[in-house]
């Protein structure tokens, strides 16, 4: 039998389990969330009659929990919508105080409102700078869609806009093999492996439109020629600062106002050497 005290918390167990699991997307039935219940808790006494008494007992005490015909039930309004989180969540990226690590961790807090299934687009965002300033829901919605595609190993297809002399707003297929993304300088970037050049290339996705995931599989970077070990973000990211193309190399720079190496070193921190010569 399970204890007072037990029963007193199982109100708590419930709404945990929708605030994690469900969404619009993925309705919980009574028998799934007694399940997740017992894996997490160790609670065999949780039945359907136990699980929608504590579910009604969360909706008298007016969480908005939503039942799906015959598909079970979701955490609705939540204490910040994935709209909110989003901005909160930009707003931290675009901070210049704040380093990588700081972001991420107050990111990973933001994201604790929204279900596992909302929270993945941030997963695959590496922060450098401060996010773009342009529409945001096509902005979110295609770091959406290449988080899935990231996730799930995919190939992606899109169209890029690409200005020249003649065009401004010339748009080119592109078939790629997403491996992360990063903001850099105001924008987000895609970063990933195109086949037509055999190369790493950076993709502004403020540009991307129409993008679609494929069912073919990305290529592994395990697999290309110098990155045996896979793909190092962090060193990519430093040696891209302008998240420009083209291959990295060591340069030695003549500086002859010993001021601006502050500014060198904001750019590139202890990646540089620098010394009095002759």
């Amino acid at each position: 039998m399970a204890s007072e005290s037990n029963k007193k918390l199982y109100m708590f167990y419930v709404l945990d389990i929708l605030r994690e699991d469900s969404d619009e997307n993925h309705p919980l039935m009574q028998v799934e969330i007694a399940k997740k219940i017992q894996q997490i808790h160790g609670l065999e006494t949780m039945n359907r009659k136990t699980i929608a008494a504590n579910i009604q007992a969360l909706i008298e005490l007016r969480y908005d929990i939503i039942q799906v015909n015959n598909k079970g039930y979701y955490l609705g309004e939540r204490e910040l919508e994935p709209s909110q989180v989003t901005y909160l969540i930009d707003a931290v990226f675009s901070s210049k105080i704040m380093t990588s690590k700081q972001s991420q961790e107050i990111a990973k807090k933001l994201s604790g409102f929204l279900s596992k299934y909302q929270r993945k687009q941030y997963n695959y965002i590496y922060k450098t700078d401060e996010v773009s300033r342009v529409d945001k829901t096509q902005l979110f919605y295609t770091i959406e869609e290449i988080g899935g595609a990231i996730e799930k190993c995919k190939k992606i297809e899109f169209d890029y806009v690409r200005s020249s002399f003649e065009t401004k707003n010339n748009l080119r297929k592109k078939y790629v093999s997403p491996y992360f993304m990063t903001n850099n300088q105001g924008k987000y970037y895609l970063v990933g492996w195109t086949d037509e050049k055999s190369d790493f290339v950076n993709y502004k996705i403020e540009k991307i439109s129409n993008i679609k995931v494929l069912e073919e599989d990305v290529l592994l970077t395990k697999k290309i020629k110098g990155f045996e070990n896979g793909l190092d973000i962090a060193k990519y990211v430093n040696e891209n600062i302008y998240m420009f193309g083209g291959a990295t190399v060591k340069a030695k720079l003549l500086i002859e106002n010993e001021y601006v190496i502050s500014y060198i070193e904001d750019w590139f921190d202890k990646n540089t050497r620098i010394y009095k010569e002759d």
